[in-house]
């Protein structure tokens, strides 16, 4: 009963905060700020509502192509677009996603013609991942839906978004009128290869709960949840995440690509978002005994926990680093006033860079919500993110190259 009040009332109290700290700052009155005056934006579609997905994945391939979606909110689906100069081409569409990772649009790494996403099939009731050539335009068909694929292209790692829909709408499909979800020796992560398109079952639920059972677990219903994959694809992380009557808790995971040598980098009390720094280091956002909330660096398979910064903002966001690990974004969810920050950290040198500030409707909360998701381009100087602050839900990028 508490906890269904508290649902009720917190727009209410969200939209007096809003209200009392909007016309309180000076610098709400304006949607968006560049805090870097000679930093332009550039928006990347002009369509209603346009958006790409999560921050492990970038929009752009090695050409200059970008990836986007565009919702048709008459059917509910989201229509595919790629765009290349000033061209913008519709290259299929689908009703299996969300607004926060759309449906889990992403490029190739190895051949960077093709273009993958996940689909609901009609026919069959089921989801499935659709795998579209662009040089041909011929599609081929994955018995599953993915969540994350390896750079090698040689596997996919899938999990069940009914049990997402249910337990994390944010991130589930609702594409299904039976939910029916199976026990948890039965649910957990699925490893697809790619050439043989073989399935296979390779981490339980019901095996996670025996890796460390708690109290707290008690009456609790599982899921796992944001899969990330190592450069070499030869490990990959994920958080368990179990809510019961003790609340809601969660561990971040890693484990060789087939399941085994499974390994607790963090818990129970909250991990949200990480990176692969590197095939053994990973950044992340999170609570742990010795730095509270911060950015960490953890050294997979050990107990290693480095603080990054005490400039890094104590607050939960979505980082990512370039490939030679010197320079870091993330970004906020929206403040009191509704203002979501992006920064851009160099790590050798200790040096924050706050790039700009742009206004989120309120409009835009809950499942709807948006998050900047900041990701980077091909070449590594430029950032992708989305945001609402013109009023609509837009795909934007600014190029950094100055500050690099």
């Amino acid at each position: 009963m508490k906890r269904r009040i508290k649902n009720i009332l917190r727009p209410y109290y969200a939209y007096l905060r809003y209200l009392i700290n909007r016309y309180a700052k000076q610098h709400c009155f304006s949607p968006f700020s560049m805090e870097q005056p000679y930093l332009k934006l550039s928006l990347c579609s002009d369509e209603e509502t346009s958006y790409f997905g999560y921050y492990t994945i970038s929009p752009e391939n090695s050409k200059g192509q970008v990836l986007f979606n565009v919702l048709d909110p008459s059917n509910n689906k989201l229509d595919i677009h790629v765009k290349e100069n000033n061209h913008d081409n519709i290259i299929g569409s689908t009703t299996a996603f969300n607004m926060q990772q759309g449906c889990m649009l992403q490029w190739g790494y190895k051949n960077q013609n093709l273009i993958y996403w996940n689909q609901f099939n009609d026919e069959s009731g089921n989801y499935e991942a659709i795998v579209y050539d662009l040089n041909s335009n011929k599609k081929n068909i994955l018995p599953m839906p993915i969540y994350a694929l390896s750079k090698q292209e040689d596997y996919a790692l899938s999990l069940n978004f009914d049990r997402l829909a249910v337990m994390r709408p944010d991130y589930g499909y609702f594409c299904k009128k039976d939910t029916a979800l199976p026990d948890d020796e039965n649910d957990g992560i699925w490893k697809i290869d790619m050439r043989t398109l073989d399935i296979k079952l390779i981490v339980t639920l019901e095996q996670l709960k025996r890796m460390r059972l708690v109290e707290t677990m008690k009456g609790a219903r599982h899921k796992v949840n944001h899969i990330d994959i190592s450069p070499d694809g030869k490990r990959f992380m994920f958080l368990h995440r179990w809510v019961g009557p003790k609340g809601r808790f969660m561990r971040l995971v890693t484990a060789d690509n087939n399941g085994k040598n499974l390994h607790i980098l963090n818990g129970d009390k909250m991990t949200s978002h990480s990176w692969w720094m590197d095939n053994g280091t990973i950044v992340s956002f999170c609570y742990t005994e010795k730095f509270g909330n911060a950015y960490v660096f953890f050294k997979d398979l050990t107990d290693s926990v480095i603080k990054v910064s005490d400039k890094l903002p104590a607050v939960d966001g979505h980082p990512s680093a370039t490939k030679d690990g010197q320079w870091l974004i993330t970004d906020t969810y929206p403040d009191s006033a509704r203002m979501s920050r992006l920064y851009l950290y160099n790590i050798p040198n200790d040096k924050l860079f706050c790039i700009g500030r742009f206004y989120q409707p309120l409009k835009y909360t809950g499942t709807n919500r948006i998050d900047l998701h900041p990701k980077w381009n091909m070449n590594e100087d430029a950032i992708y993110f989305e945001s609402g602050h013109t009023g609509k839900r837009k795909l934007y990028s600014v190029s950094i190259k100055m500050m690099l």
